[in-house]
This record gives C-alpha cells, structure tokens and sequence, in this order.
C-alpha cells in the first residue's frame, strides 16, 4: 500500500508560484526576520486558511501543504511557530473577546511583535525558576522581578509573562498569563551580546502595574497558557529544522568537489555524515513514537522530554560534523561571499551553541526524565522510586 501525500496538480502550480515569490524576496540577506514576517503577513501567509477576516489568505489546507514545505526548504518554518503565532493561538483558546479582536488579525498581518518568557517546564512551574511575582492590586496586578524572553526585534509590541501570584496561605503559588505593554512605567529592557542576535532579551519589572484586562486565561492557567505550541498540517511533509539542516549539509557535500571529487567521497567525512543522519532520523523515530504513545494513552509522562534531550544532543553532533566536514569557511556569515550555502551552516552552528545548555546532565530534559521515573529532585518525597536494599545499605 501507498501512504504517500500525492499532490494535485493545482498544488504543483501554486508551488511554482511560492517558490518564485519566495525566491525573490529571500534574495537579500533576512537579517531582519521580522520584516519578512510582515511580507508574509501581508499575503494572508502566516495563517493561510484562516478567512480574511482573521488575517488569513482564505486558502484551502492543500494550499497550506505547498505554503508550509517550501518554508521549511528554506530553513524559515520558524516564522510560523515563533512567538508572535504561539501567542495567536493562545488568544483563539483563552482569550476573551476584546483580546481576539485587538490580536488575533493584526498577528496574522505581522504587525504585532513579541517576546515571550523563557520557562522549563509545562507541568508544573518552579518558583524559584519564574523570576517574577503578581500582587492583586485592585483592578490590575503589581509585577516585580525579572527574567529571560525571546522573541524578534529590538522592541516587541507585547511582552508575554507568566508571574506568581503568592498565596496568603501555604497553597501553592497561582501562575498567571499576562501581556504587557512594553511602555508601562518601571519596565527596563536589554539585550546581551549573545551569538544569535536578539536570541535572549532580559526584562526588569520594579513595582509595573498591569490592568487585569491584559491577564490571558484564568488565575492558575498561566502554566498551560504560556507554553503551549502551534499545531502545523499533518499532512505537510514537515521535517525537523534539525532533519532539514542535515539534508542541506549531505546535499552541500555531494555538489561541492575539492580535488576532483565530491567532498562526500572521502571516507572520513563519509563516516561523520552518516553518523549525523543517523542520529537525526532515530530523533524523528522518538518524537514518532511520543506522539503515537499520547495517543494511545500508553505514555510514561516522560516521552517528549526525552525525544527533545536526543535533539539537543543529535544537534550538537551535527554542528560539530558541519566543521569537520565543511572547515573553518563553515564560520563565515551571509555577509562574506566565501560563506558555503549562504552562511546557512554558520547559522546552525550559531543557533546551537546558544540553544546548548551549559550542564553536562542535560538539563530540564534530563530531569523531566528523571521526575518522571520517580527519581528527581522535583519528585515528592512519598513518590520517589524505593531504594534497592543494596542502596539502603550504603
């Protein structure tokens, strides 16, 4: 039997159409994604089958297909998964009325920015980690604290926080959604220099009062609210960005010769490309079989944390392969001419080295693992797995 998406011809022609549009505004260098964004913004692209109405193009889900692929052959999926659409999800899922009409649209036009709080988890959050804390006050919240966002541009349209409100008694503290205007009083912005430029932007409340209005859910659904993911057509032939760098590197391999012959043909750099394409289609397998484990309700809990940790790990391998494989031209930017692929294979190595977690243990992935076995320190006490009588003994 056949399971391939066989696409129509009406797909095959509004492909032409996409990849000629798309080649001529991806032309110049995209140091400024968000302008790119707006481009797409303006042809309903962002949300293609949305109606007009909503910002959308009115498309129908096997023009999407096209939309969505030739995007992700370009490495520029992101733009459709980025902080400004996980936020116009969570508008159409938890906002109120007013909230739909003053985002929803716009978001889709690309006229709205924004940043979003860096958080670990989506089960429970950690009061230590959060960095921010709420105070009922009336009509609206007091903000106090900082933390990490990320997010395009110098300056988002909407700052998109989750605070703790603390409780008067010894219940756990209530997590809340808010979207903060970037211009209140007592709010303080910075970037860091930071190998992906405007990756990481640090945000400083002291004593900014937020009107309840700009909460986005209820009191307590702050958790769920933030870190929720946009949901692309399954029926996109949708690799990885990481599946898809490694392709790009595997066919940069094969076109490119150096004396005479294909850089892939030297046994060496064979061995590293096939140990990265490994390594990237065993992740594709993990993250097949999570999903198929949370349908079926057959999960452990610990499913999606660890296909992310062997993404985290299969990425670092395929930045480290993409030197040894390429050499030192791999470094140089969109900006050197000598830059292989367009500067694509500095960008990889750019993006991981600022993704990379400086622990060795893996991080959040690694205790979400751990949580889940009955055996971190996020564990209660009473759920923790029993000791071994031979550990008892030490």
């Amino acid at each position: 039997m056949d399971f391939s998406y066989h696409y129509t011809e009406g797909q095959e022609q509004f492909r032409q159409q996409v990849t000629e549009w798309l080649n001529d505004v991806t032309s110049d260098d995209l140091t400024t994604p968000e302008k790119f964004r707006k481009q797409l913004g303006e042809k309903g692209w962002l949300a293609a089958t949305d109606s007009p109405d909503m910002g959308g193009a009115g498309l129908t889900p096997d023009h999407n297909v096209v939309i969505l692929e030739e995007l992700n052959r370009l490495g520029l999926l992101f733009l459709l998964e980025d902080e400004a659409a996980t936020l116009r999800s969570a508008v159409l899922q938890w906002g109120d009325e007013n909230q739909n009409d003053d985002l929803v649209r716009p978001i889709a036009q690309g006229m709205i920015t924004v940043w979003r709080q860096v958080v670990a988890g989506s089960d429970f959050l950690d009061p230590d980690s959060v960095g921010v804390t709420a105070t009922p006050d009336g009509d609206g919240y007091i903000l106090n604290g900082h933390a990490s966002f990320s997010g395009l541009g110098d300056r988002p349209s909407r700052i998109w926080v989750v605070a703790l409100i603390e409780p008067d008694s010894d219940y756990a503290p209530a997590p809340v959604s808010l979207l903060v205007s970037p211009d209140l009083g007592g709010l303080s912005i910075s970037t860091p220099r930071n190998l992906v430029s405007g990756a990481v932007h640090n945000v400083a409340f002291d004593d900014v009062w937020v009107p309840r209005f700009d909460l986005l859910g209820a009191e307590g659904d702050g958790a769920a609210v933030i870190t929720g993911r946009v949901q692309t057509d399954p029926r996109a032939d949708l690799p990885t960005l990481l599946e898809s760098e490694t392709d790009a590197l595997l066919e940069y391999t094969r076109t490119t010769q150096s004396g005479g012959e294909p850089l892939s043909a030297e046994p060496i750099r064979q061995q590293l490309l096939v140990e990265a394409y490994i390594a990237s289609r065993v992740m594709r397998l993990l993250r097949m079989r999570s999903a198929w484990l949370h349908k079926t309700e057959q999960g452990e809990g610990h499913e999606d944390a660890q296909s992310a940790l062997w993404e985290d790990q299969a990425a670092q391998q395929l930045s480290e392969t993409t030197q040894d494989v390429v050499g030192i031209y791999a470094m140089l930017d969109a900006s050197d001419p000598r830059s292989p692929a367009s500067g694509r294979f500095d960008r990889l190595q750019r993006r991981e080295l600022s993704n990379r977690d400086p622990g060795a243990s893996g991080g959040v992935n690694a205790e979400s693992i751990a949580n889940s076995l009955g055996m971190g320190t996020g564990t209660p006490q009473g759920d923790r797995a029993p000791e071994s009588d031979d550990d008892a003994s030490i």
